[in-house]
């Protein structure tokens, strides 16, 4: 193994042990308690926030700008941004000067998902229905059928045969991260027959032909046949009367 080689990998296994998990998540523009998980304070207590080390709440100093606190004195995050994620720190001290509470929350501030957009493409013996995520990354989909979710269908493309699709089914793709989620409308994935594709008999549907002399319409169809071949007959002795008439 080469020294470079050997030096990325020192590096890179650094960088992942630094590498701090998120515990609590947020989509941009929403707002977040981060909560200290105490009773209500009484005045007497020192309450301190800071953020990445910074301090950015002190009940005995004034901090600028000031971010806004619960009663209990849990932090209130407003019209979250990207660059609030961090860690954030809060530390108690009661009117002594004891340390009641240390506790660190690992922030992290996602973009949230957008509205995904279901369409469905017909093929001959099934229907192929995608979920349109946009531009969202690092999704989860999840597909529900009747408002029942369908375990294992986790892609952005379903396929389902025509024989199980009833007209009164609805399909629907749910696109989450962790921190937001999103719906998409309701879907029926009608199939339309395909009139070019018809085959048709005496320009009737083959089907329907079939099915009329399957219920003992042959008959029928003689008669149909008979009656084309005298209306042929009629109009070739007519013509033959004009012609010689023509030639007299």
């Amino acid at each position: 193994m080469s020294v470079v080689t050997l030096i990325s990998l020192i590096l890179l296994s650094l960088g992942f042990a630094g590498a701090e998990e998120c515990t609590m998540y947020a989509a941009v523009g929403k707002n977040k308690v981060i909560d200290h998980g105490l009773e209500l304070l009484g005045q007497s207590f020192h309450l301190r926030w800071t953020h990445d080390s910074k301090i950015v709440y002190d009940t005995r100093k004034n901090t600028e700008p000031k971010p806004q606190t619960t009663p209990n004195g849990s932090l209130l995050l407003t019209n979250l941004q990207l660059n609030n994620t961090g860690s954030y720190q809060v530390t108690i001290y009661d009117n002594m000067g004891k340390l009641v509470l240390d506790k660190t929350t690992r922030l992290c501030v996602l973009l949230p998902v957008f509205k995904p957009r279901l369409t469905h493409t017909c093929t001959d013996a099934s229907v192929s229905l995608r979920c349109d995520v946009g531009n969202s990354v690092d999704v989860n989909v999840v597909w529900s059928h009747n408002r029942q979710t369908l375990p294992g269908s986790t892609d952005k493309t379903l396929t389902i045969t025509k024989a199980m699709l009833k007209p009164v089914d609805r399909y629907v793709c749910t696109v989450s991260n962790k921190a937001s989620e999103e719906k998409s409308d309701d879907v029926n994935p009608e199939c339309t027959e395909d009139s070019s594709s018809t085959v048709l008999l005496f320009g009737m549907k083959l089907w329907l032909m079939v099915v009329i002399l399957a219920g003992g319409g042959g008959l029928l169809l003689i008669l149909i046949v008979i009656t084309l071949v005298c209306v042929c007959q009629s109009r070739r002795r007519r013509a033959s009367r004009i012609k010689g008439t023509e030639h007299t």
